[in-house]
C-alpha cells in the first residue's frame, strides 16, 4: 500500500516524521505502507513516479490545497480518499480538498478519528476491496444499444478492486452455436455449452453477454445458459450491463446468494413488479420453459421464486460510486404476456427512487435479508 503526504512549506519533513510517529508506525507496521512525503513548495518539481499507485492521501498541515490540486490537474492520482487527525488545519484543509473533487464530479471521503480508528478503517476497507480482487469478467460482445448509461471504466475496477476483464469476440461465440436448425431446447443447450466452454477456456467467474445478437444470429437464446451457469457459479448477466453485473457479483461474493437481474415493470403507491426472461433455476420453486419476450424465439424461464424476504440492490456509477438497497418482502409471483417472463412483486414502494434517481435499468435480486452487510461493504469503500 502507498500513503502520500502532504505538508506546507511552514513545515518539514522531519516536523512530520516526528509529529506523527505513532501513526506513521502504525500505517508501516498493520498496513505494510510505503510513505511519500511532499511539500508545497515541491509542486511543481516532484518526481510523477512518487506518485504512481497512491492509495491513500494524508493531509498533515494546512496550506496543501494548491499542491494537491496541481498534483490532481496533472492526472496523477487515481485515490480520492484522505487521511487526516485533525492536528495543524490537517482536517480543515482535507474539507477543502473534498469539496474540490465534488465540485469536479469526483466523489471522495475523509478518514478522520484516533489513529486506531484510522487504522481500522483502512484494514476494513482494504479488506473488503480484496474481496473482488482476482476475480475475471468476460463481455461478450459490447453492450446493449439501449444501455446507455450502464457502463463502467475498466481501468478503474482494475485499479480499484483488482477486476480483470476480458473482452470476448461475439463472433467466437455464433460460430461455436451456429444456426439453429434444431429444437429450440437442443439450441438452448448448445448455447449453454458454447457459453461454459468459454468460460473455462478463458477462466472466468462471471460473464455478461450482448445476447440479444444471438437471438439474430443463430435463432436462439442466451436465456437459459444463463440462468444454469448462475446455479453453478459463474455469475452471469445479459445485455452487456456491467454495473448490474458487478452487483451480482457482490451479491456472490458477500452474501454468497446467486441473483435474479431484472427490469422495474409495474411501480405503484405501495408495490413493485420486476420481470425478466432467466433468473436462476435455484431461486425458484418451480420453473417452466417459454419463449424469449420480446422475439418470440428460442427459450426463456419463466420462474415462480418463494413468497418470503428478498434484498433488492443496485451498484452503479461508471466508477462505482453509488448504490441503492432496500429489503422487501414478495407477495406474488404472476404471468402476463406483456412482460420478460419471471415476474415478481414486492411490497414495496419504489417510485420515488425510480421516477426521479434511479441507477439505471436493471436491478439484482437475492434471497434474504442483506441490506446490513452492502451497507457496510459501501461504507468502507467510501460509496454513497
Amino acid at each position: 500500500m502507498k500513503i502520500l503526504v502532504l505538508r506546507s512549506s511552514f513545515q518539514s519533513d522531519d516536523f512530520v516524521r516526528a509529529e506523527y510517529a505513532e501513526l506513521l508506525g502504525l500505517l508501516k507496521d498493520k498496513c505494510n505502507a510505503e510513505i511519500t512525503i511532499i511539500g508545497d513548495e515541491h509542486a511543481e518539481t516532484f518526481h510523477e513516479t512518487s506518485l504512481q499507485n497512491v492509495d491513500y492521501v494524508m493531509v498533515a498541515t494546512g496550506g496543501v490545497e494548491n499542491l494537491f490540486k496541481t498534483i490532481w490537474s496533472k492526472g496523477l492520482l487515481k485515490t480520492t480518499t484522505l487521511i487526516a487527525d485533525g492536528r495543524n488545519n490537517s482536517l480543515a484543509a482535507s474539507l477543502e480538498i473534498l469539496t474540490y473533487l465534488t465540485e469536479n464530479g469526483r466523489e471522495g471521503r475523509i478518514l478522520h478519528g484516533t489513529n486506531d480508528e484510522i487504522i481500522n478503517d483502512i484494514v476494513e476497507t482494504r479488506h473488503s476491496t480484496s474481496l473482488l480482487s482476482g476475480v475475471r469478467i468476460g463481455v461478450f460482445g459490447q453492450p446493449s444499444d439501449w444501455l446507455i448509461a450502464s457502463g463502467v471504466d475498466y481501468e478503474y475496477i482494475k485499479e480499484r478492486y483488482g477486476i480483470e476483464t476480458v473482452f470476448i469476440d461475439l463472433q467466437r461465440l455464433v460460430d461455436e452455436v451456429g444456426a439453429s436448425e434444431k429444437s429450440d431446447m437442443l439450441a438452448a443447450d448448445k448455447t449453454y455449452a458454447a457459453i461454459k466452454k468459454i468460460c473455462q477456456d478463458e477462466r472466468l467467474d462471471a460473464m455478461t453477454i450482448r445476447c440479444f445478437d444471438i437471438v439474430k444470429a443463430c435463432n436462439t437464446t442466451s436465456c437459459l445458459a444463463l440462468a444454469k451457469l448462475n446455479d453453478e457459479g459463474i455469475v452471469a448477466g445479459c445485455e452487456g450491463d456491467m454495473q448490474t453485473l458487478m452487483t451480482m457479483i457482490l451479491a456472490k461474493k458477500l452474501c454468497n446468494e446467486p441473483a435474479f437481474m431484472a427490469n422495474p415493470s409495474i411501480l405503484t403507491d405501495t408495490t413493485t413488479m420486476f420481470a425478466h426472461c432467466t433468473v436462476p433455476l435455484s431461486m425458484c420453486f418451480r420453473t417452466t420453459m417459454r419463449t424469449h419476450f420480446e422475439s418470440g424465439i428460442g427459450v426463456a424461464v419463466q420462474g415462480d421464486m418463494p413468497l418470503i424476504d428478498y434484498t433488492i440492490m443496485k451498484w452503479g456509477g461508471r466508477r462505482l460510486d453509488k448504490f441503492f438497497v432496500t429489503e422487501a418482502k414478495a407477495i406474488k409471483n404472476e404471468y402476463s404476456n406483456h412482460f420478460c417472463r419471471t415476474q415478481i412483486t414486492f411490497d414495496v414502494n419504489l417510485k420515488p427512487y425510480l421516477l426521479n434517481h434511479p441507477i439505471g435499468n436493471h436491478h439484482v435480486i437475492i434471497k434474504g435479508c442483506h441490506a446490513a452487510e452492502i451497507r457496510r461493504f459501501m461504507k468502507e469503500n467510501g460509496i454513497k
